[in-house]
């Protein structure tokens, strides 16, 4: 999500990526969506919002750079399949297998985790990811 009101383009300038339209169309879809899309599905979801067609390639290489500089990370939820979030936000994650669907679980919920292990691990950061059936009534998931 887009941090305390800015715009997309202060938010680019901010990360030091120079704001081009393709990287502006980007980089506002990954900021509204709670979603943990791939790059196939950016594609998808700003094709047409500009004059020019973008290619998969000029994706791609947007991601990179959005990754690089801090405005986006990745996500490893499946194997060979990269998706990005643009919550920063310590978090983790649970996966619906069911439907694929990726949900952001508060860091409150599992932090004494990086805690349970033997002193001889010194710990840096913690990112868990959680797999099952993602529940109809939501008082179930927490």
């Amino acid at each position: 999500m887009i941090p305390n009101g800015q715009s997309v383009e202060s938010v680019l300038v901010a990360h030091g990526v120079k704001p081009t339209p393709q990287r502006m169309v980007i980089a506002e879809y990954l900021l509204n969506t709670l979603d943990h899309p791939t790059a196939e599905e950016v594609l998808d979801a700003v094709s047409g919002k500009l004059p020019v067609a973008l290619s998969r390639a000029t994706v791609y290489n947007t991601l990179n750079s959005l990754k690089d500089a801090g405005v986006v990370r990745e996500v490893l939820a499946e194997p060979g399949k990269v998706r990005y979030d643009a919550n920063l936000s310590n978090h983790h994650h649970f996966i619906d297998v069911k439907t694929g669907q990726i949900i952001d679980v508060p860091v409150e919920k599992v932090e004494k985790l990086g805690k349970l292990l033997d002193k001889k691990f010194k710990v840096h950061g913690v990112q868990v990811t959680f797999f099952g059936d993602l529940q109809e009534d939501e008082s179930e998931q927490t």
